[in-house]
């Protein structure tokens, strides 16, 4: 019973933290429209849930670096995660998993990836939108840092533009102001 009280409380966590994603970039979008700057109609992009369409656009890519039908399973597994499929009307432009460990200071994005094609709508803007997400609820459990487990050494550059540094036991984090 209380694993299934936290992922219920956790449901509503995750739906609140895409849900504000999206509201930041709706507001981004209206500013930018005020300024006469085009970019792209973020309006269009979705944050939503891992589920069978986000697998089954999944597999569709040709060669993803990463295996996704195991999130499945993790999600099972981990209450507390977070997990984001990044859509631009009906294509999905990008996954993400995060996990916050257990004193939930810290989420780890365990796995971040676009859509391996050059020619998807929101490319090079997957990990800027996907970070957008996971800050947010990030922000709605307490913790205080993210970090990249793991991260690919070609995009250690990427992040460190988003603000992440290695910290003193080589943690690839961010601090959440």
């Amino acid at each position: 019973m209380p694993r299934e009280r936290t992922y219920l409380r956790y449901q509503v966590y995750r739906s609140e933290a895409r849900k504000r994603a999206a509201a930041t970039f709706a507001t981004l979008q209206r500013e930018l429209e005020d300024r006469g700057i085009v970019d792209i109609d973020h309006s269009r992009v979705r944050f939503e849930a891992i589920d069978a369409s986000a697998m089954n656009a999944y597999e569709e890519w040709l060669d993803p670096h990463f295996c996704w039908e195991e999130i499945i399973r993790w999600k099972a597994k981990e209450p507390m995660s977070f997990d984001l499929a990044i859509w631009f009307d009906h294509e999905l432009c990008g996954l993400c998993f995060a996990n916050p460990n257990q004193s939930r200071l810290r989420v780890k994005i365990v796995r971040l990836e676009g859509q391996p094609t050059n020619d998807h709508p929101l490319k090079s803007r997957i990990a800027t939108l996907a970070l957008t997400a996971v800050t947010h609820f990030a922000l709605i459990i307490g913790s205080q840092q993210i970090e990249i487990q793991e991260p690919l050494a070609g995009a250690i550059p990427l992040y460190r533009q988003l603000g992440f540094e290695f910290d003193s036991e080589g943690r690839l984090v961010k601090h959440i102001d």
